[in-house]
């Protein structure tokens, strides 16, 4: 159920060391945005973008946050956004880019990440072309697995695509939805700190979220090649060391679903893997376009959320089993649209908001709506 709590409610609920996350409603499409925890510095936070699919629904939104407790201001560097990440170029996510990049919000931007997937569509090349004009403005990487980037108590690492699917691109030997760039975010993110000659690891009870772009299973299958760490071992010794150190695997508490939840993006095993408890898909629903999503793969993700299929019990709804959709409508056909997910670093807070938008229509906070899982 969505509960209206006043024109403020989502802005007041946000508390300075929280991570707010945004997945905006496009479409069969990705535009995707963090929030910082607060600086203690100046209080300022910084953001961090995966995708842009349209051009004006982005900018509209951070232009009503400023001025807010959520974008109070410009860090004293003016890099509003240390990074911004161009999954692959296929206009569902890029599409906006190219404006992005070149308007006021792009003036802020530091580094932007991009497969290295040479796509001859007017998104990409413009993409680029922007890129080369902000130089050396704007930092242009094209990041292989495992690179890491800390944004503040953020940790933001690539898991795919490898080396072995870089060296396809040029022959296009691989679909252009593997040379996804899907990310793993752990926050807040562990460390080392050292205090005079005695070095401690702090490993915290991480929020993790996997961002899975439209990557395939070509691409996942090279993830687990990759990080052999995160398929899990069930020997007793293995057993223990995560017991220990209070993490598993591969295992994410959120999953933006690859690929808009298409037949081809998941498996029931890769959702095994990561046993979220929150599972996003990005789709304009009904079938569409596209189709997405598609049967076999909400399938796949409700039977690991909840296995029926030996039991034959009846299953839960999509919401009890923490699966939300861009494009959903609720009991009385109200539009759901945009999602955001309040984080707390200490685990105690994931607060989920409703903007009731359609893709076409910009976000009015004020009709913010939280949901409510007790009374759904």
């Amino acid at each position: 159920m969505l509960i209206r709590e006043g024109r403020d409610g989502f802005l007041n609920s946000v508390s300075p060391e929280d991570l707010v996350y945004f997945l905006l409603n496009v479409g069969d499409g990705d535009t995707q945005l963090f929030l910082l925890p607060a600086r203690e510095k100046d209080g300022t936070r910084r953001a961090f973008v995966v995708d842009v699919a349209t051009s004006r629904k982005l900018p509209a939104l951070l232009d009503a946050l400023q001025g807010s407790p959520l974008l109070p201001g410009k860090p004293d560097d003016g890099y509003l956004f240390p990074l911004v990440v161009a999954t692959h170029p296929h206009d569902d996510h890029i599409g906006g880019m190219p404006d992005f990049l070149a308007g006021e919000w792009g003036r802020t931007v530091r580094e932007v990440w991009e497969p290295g997937y040479y796509h001859p569509s007017e998104a990409y090349i413009e993409t680029m072309r922007v890129l080369e004009d902000a130089d050396p403005h704007i930092q242009h990487t094209q990041p292989t697995t495992g690179t890491t980037r800390f944004l503040g108590r953020l940790r933001v690492q690539v898991l795919s695509p490898n080396i072995a699917l870089r060296s396809r691109f040029d022959t296009y030997g691989v679909d252009l939805n593997d040379a996804s760039i899907a990310l793993r975010l752990e926050f807040p993110a562990s460390r080392v700190e050292q205090s005079r000659y005695r070095r401690k690891y702090v490993r915290p009870k991480a929020r993790t979220l996997i961002l899975g772009a439209d990557s395939l299973l070509g691409s996942w299958s090279q993830v687990l090649v990759d990080f052999p760490e995160l398929r899990p071992d069930k020997a007793p010794t293995a057993r223990a060391i995560r017991k220990a150190l209070g993490r598993e695997a591969l295992r994410a508490e959120i999953l933006k679903v690859p690929h808009h939840a298409s037949k081809h993006g998941v498996t029931l095993g890769l959702i095994e893997l990561v046993q979220p408890s929150v599972s996003l898909v990005s789709s304009v629903g009904g079938g569409g376009k596209y189709n997405f999503p598609h049967l076999v793969a909400l399938e796949a993700i409700r039977e690991a959320r909840q296995p029926t299929t030996l039991s034959g019990k009846k299953r839960k709804g999509d919401f009890q089993l923490g699966i939300h959709y861009t494009a959903a409508r609720d009991t009385n056909e109200v539009r759901l649209g945009t999602i955001a997910i309040v984080l707390s670093p200490t685990g105690k807070k994931r607060v989920i908001w409703r903007f009731c938008d359609s893709p076409t229509d910009f976000i009015d906070l004020a009709d913010a709506r939280r949901f409510s899982p007790s009374r759904a």
